[in-house]
């Protein structure tokens, strides 16, 4: 038995070794030579000297070899997650090949939902070879317990006859983690993505070396191993040119028109509170009633019609006290949900959210427990230290993502308790004193991830005004950095008493509501879009009334009439699906169904001309 080690998690060196072939500008891992290290990193291990062999038979289910798990040492209580078969054939005639395993699984209902009762699974490869290594996964649904069968596959005349098994490993458990990406490619760590990682992945994959510096950034297909198939991508982004740093040349006024229609993933990774500490970042991620955000989810909203995602993120509870550094734990996770979103080609804003220090109804500050910002002058000096050590670490970790990923400085910066919470009084003291500290935290914050190195020189940056309001008011205290990558946010439930108010109506016409909608846009374009300045209300939305006609009919209106004045709109969507305010929901996240489909559809149809 030998038990892996996590330096080295190579993966399947199957299908992906005949990807390699073509591309000759490197050298290539020959599977011949790395099959048999390969099969080292399994948990359970055995070798056969010499080979088993196994003949081809018509009946699947019979042929082969049989084999039972028990006889690896495998303890009753380790799940069987992988089977890796490392093989050799004649491959003098060409033939194809599909090496397999079968086993009983009673229950088991296929893909077509009809209940077998056995589990099979193989790898047909098109392509002659004459040594290599298969891993076949074993689904939840049909665990692999005791006796199973070693086969091959295929037609007469269509594939080979026979084939030696030299050796056989087991994964079980979760089969450990090499880490979360960084800079895609830069497997040596160096910052920079060229041949040199090329060589470093394929001497790892080849056991010529044991270690990598950065093996997670040459999980170039998110397996959470590295594999043949990372190598084939690496070697191909280099070729094409898609590890090259983007120069992010369009004007933010340009790159704005890309957005054809955001979503919120509200109440989720923005849950606040200081039990963090205590508990595991899925028990934090759940605190504020919704489930574990989910792949499903983001691949619902992408075909629901949505391109782009905006990702709340509170940062406070999950950094140190004294370093301010933020928890490796809650960063992978954040990292993890931005590549959902990232691998369905759809854009990505991602801010900080609920870190706003507040004051109780007598105005005095109640100092919170973890880092924070609070936009006043006696709190400034904390406030843009937290500022800066979020964007910092963000921008680190993210400084290779293209200009599908958008940093948003803060949400709401605003005096949280204080008499002018939400609305600015232009003749108070507190107020401009206000204005001034969000002006200069965002200025602060641009700073510092213009600075963080990568993609970030020219990262697309959103900046609120004071509590994102887009009264005029507020706006005539707005001060933007010289800066062509950086775009305004808004935050806009208009009109207040059918979108948000909690004694609000329930109706809505364009004649009735309609020129509150327009007078948000023209206060928009004068502080904003008149100074070339584009605009992204990444926040808004009407509570259900149990009124969907009249929400669809509004949407529409909000959403062309943003569009015709080049305003981007991100919907906000908290999950919540009761009737009155702050019941934002649209797409229910366990089920992945769309509630409201006619609302739906006055987004999209408002939405069409962009993107």
């Amino acid at each position: 038995m030998l038990k892996h080690v996590l330096r080295r998690i190579s993966g399947t060196v199957t299908a992906a070794v005949m990807l390699l072939a073509p591309l000759s500008a490197v050298p290539t891992v020959n599977a011949a030579d790395s099959t048999a290290d390969d099969i080292k990193t399994c948990d359970y291990v055995k070798y056969y000297d010499p080979g088993l062999s196994i003949v081809r038979n018509t009946e699947a289910k019979t042929n082969g070899i049989t084999l039972n798990i028990g006889d690896f040492g495998i303890p009753a209580d380790e799940p069987v997650k992988e089977v890796w078969l490392d093989v050799s054939m004649d491959a003098s005639a060409g033939l194809a090949a599909m090496p397999a395993i079968g086993y009983n699984a009673p229950g088991y209902v296929n893909a077509e939902g009809e209940q077998v009762d056995w589990y099979g699974d193989g790898l047909w490869m098109d392509l002659a070879m004459a040594k290599c290594t298969v891993v076949i996964k074993i689904p939840e649904t049909a665990p692999l317990t005791g006796e199973f069968g070693v086969q091959i596959w295929g037609e007469d005349g269509a594939a080979v006859k026979e084939m030696t098994l030299n050796a056989i490993g087991f994964i079980t458990g979760d089969g450990g983690t090499i880490g979360m990406m960084t800079r895609k490619g830069d497997v040596n760590g160096d910052k920079t993505v060229d041949s040199k990682d090329v060589f470093a992945l394929a001497d790892y994959l080849a056991a010529k070396s044991d270690t990598l510096p950065a093996a997670a950034n040459g999980d170039l297909d998110r397996s959470g191993r590295l594999n043949a198939t990372d190598l084939t991508l690496l070697k191909r982004g280099l070729m094409n040119g898609s590890f090259n740093q983007t120069s992010n040349d369009e004007t933010a006024a340009e790159f704005v028109k890309h957005i054809k229609i955001g979503w919120n993933l509200g109440n989720s990774l923005d849950s606040q509170d200081p039990r963090y500490l205590q508990d595991s970042v899925q028990k934090y991620e759940k605190m504020w009633g919704n489930p574990v955000t989910t792949k499903e989810l983001i691949d619902k909203v992408k075909e629901s019609g949505f391109n782009t995602v905006r990702i709340p993120v509170s940062w406070g509870a999950k950094m140190d006290n004294n370093t301010y550094k933020i928890s490796d734990e809650w960063m992978n996770r954040v990292q993890q949900v931005v590549d959902y979103a990232i691998d369905d080609g759809m854009y990505v804003i991602l801010n900080i959210h609920h870190d706003n220090g507040a004051a109780d109804e007598n105005g005095r500050f109640i100092t919170p427990s973890y880092p924070y910002f609070y936009p006043d002058s006696a709190h400034y000096q904390m406030s843009e230290k937290f500022v800066t050590s979020v964007w910092s670490q963000v921008s680190e970790r993210f400084e290779a993502y293209d200009n599908h990923l958008i940093f948003e400085t803060m949400n709401e910066p605003r005096l949280v308790g204080h008499r002018n919470e939400w609305w600015i009084d232009s003749g108070s003291a507190d107020c401009k004193d206000a204005m001034d500290c969000v002006n200069k935290l965002n200025a602060a914050a641009l700073n510092t991830i213009r600075q963080a190195g990568g993609n970030n020189s020219k990262r697309f940056v959103m900046m609120p005004s004071y509590a994102a309001n887009a009264d005029a008011s507020t706006l005539a205290g707005v001060v933007m950095p010289n800066d062509d990558h950086i775009i305004a946010e808004a935050h806009a439930y208009t009109p207040y008493n059918f979108a948000l108010d909690k004694n609000g109506t329930a109706d809505w016409s364009e004649s009735n509501g309609g020129n509150d909608i327009i007078q948000v846009f023209e206060r928009l374009k004068g502080a904003y879009l008149n100074k070339g300045i584009p605009v992204i209300i990444d926040e808004f939305g009407a509570s259900n009334r149990n009124n969907e006609e009249t929400r669809a009919a509004w949407a529409k209106f909000y959403v062309s009439k943003a569009n015709s004045y080049g305003i981007a709109c991100v919907l906000w969507d908290n999950n919540a699906f009761g009737y009155g305010s702050e019941n934002l929901g649209l797409i229910e996240r366990e089920s992945l169904t769309v509630k409201f489909p006619k609302l739906l559809a006055g987004l999209m149809e408002g939405a069409a001309a962009r993107g």
